[in-house]
């Protein structure tokens, strides 16, 4: 949703944040507005006046939570593209882990990306998988462009490829952390050797 003004920008995270912790506490099924709002420390009615739904609450709750600030140069002028590319998977994975005890409710968000078009948390995971592979494509494009990748690479394939890559390996951290810490899976480790072998020069 659009927010207007730096009060409603504070509330509303406020509203995700307390929707994160009832979810992790009660699971997404079992929660209410009305535990939201406690947890929030706001009136009910507050809620609907950012949200038609805790559906649409949850569907927002995962962007939010991925959502990458990122106060770099313009994507396509940025002079080391692959290095953005790896710092993002750095990044996300790092997110991840700071969700601790709130990490089964990120992980059963994303398995709502198969259902429909009427599913809010499933249009909230497309959303931000969209958004994740424009950027991914405006730098590997950049890459290319820069010979820093072959130039007979599919830009698109490639994005497709490093975005499943990332948010695989962190799946694999929030569902099996000793797995992962055993194998020293590290999604920017992944995602470095991807691109190898798609012939980068890193």
């Amino acid at each position: 949703m659009k927010i207007t003004s730096p009060k409603r920008e504070a509330r509303y995270r406020q509203l995700l944040d307390a929707a994160l912790k009832v979810f992790a506490r009660d699971g997404i099924d079992a929660a209410s507005v009305a535990d939201i709002a406690e947890a929030a420390g706001v009136a009910k009615g507050s809620v609907y006046l950012y949200f038609d739904s805790k559906e649409a609450l949850a569907g927002d709750l995962v962007r939010h939570l991925f959502h990458y600030e990122d106060d770099g140069p313009r994507l396509s002028d940025d002079p080391q593209p692959l290095a953005r590319i790896l710092s993002f998977c750095d990044r996300q994975e790092q997110r991840a882990i700071s969700f601790g005890e709130a990490a089964p409710v990120v992980l059963h968000m994303f398995g709502h990306i198969g259902k429909t078009e009427d599913d809010h948390m499933a249009r909230g995971v497309r959303q931000l998988m969209h958004e994740t592979r424009f950027m991914i494509e405006v730098l590997v494009a950049s890459a290319q462009s820069r010979g820093l990748l072959p130039a007979s690479l599919d830009v698109k394939r490639a994005a497709a490829a490093i975005e499943a890559a990332t948010f695989g390996a962190i799946h694999q951290r929030l569902a099996a952390p000793s797995i992962a810490d055993h194998a020293n899976l590290k999604a920017a480790e992944v995602v470095k050797a991807l691109l190898k072998g798609l012939g980068a020069k890193l």
